[in-house]
Formats: C-alpha cells, sequence, structure tokens
C-alpha cells in the first residue's frame, strides 16, 4: 500500500524529471506515481516490492498502454507508485 495518498504526484514522463528531483520527493514523504515501460528490471522491483535503483518502496497500479514516456524514452505500459 502506497505511504502517503494526501500527497501523491505523478511523473508520467519520465524525461523530463531527473534522479535528484526524485529522491528529493520522496525523502519529503511523496509517493509517486511513474509510468514505466514494463522490462525485465521493472518487473523484478514490482515483484519485490522494492526497487534498488529509486531505494524505494514500489507497487503497481495498473497496466495501461502509452500512459506516458519511460526514462528510456520509450512508450510506458505501466503506472507504479514509489515512496519511502
Amino acid at each position: 500500500m502506497k505511504n502517503n495518498a494526501d500527497k501523491v504526484i505523478e511523473v508520467l514522463d519520465m524525461t523530463k524529471i531527473n534522479i535528484e528531483e526524485v529522491n528529493d520527493k520522496l525523502n519529503k514523504g511523496y509517493t509517486i506515481l511513474m509510468a514505466f515501460e514494463k522490462g525485465e528490471n521493472v518487473t523484478k522491483s514490482i515483484q519485490d516490492g522494492w526497487s534498488g535503483y529509486l531505494n524505494a518502496k514500489v507497487e503497481l497500479k495498473e497496466e495501461k498502454e502509452n500512459c506516458g514516456i519511460c526514462g528510456c524514452g520509450k512508450p510506458a505500459n505501466i503506472l507504479v507508485y514509489v515512496w519511502r
């Protein structure tokens, strides 16, 4: 379950935010709804409930085609909650 439902921000274009900004928001207690391409690493993080790259908990919200842009620049097909 995501950490803070009152402090959720959406980042649907991952190419427009850097990791420092993500870390800052997570450190301030925000839950971030992020768009990703469902690849091997993202799938493993969702299964584990943890992202080592983001150093944060993760939970799948939904699978949805063309829901944003992944940080790799490809179209995103999943939405994931991220929080600390």
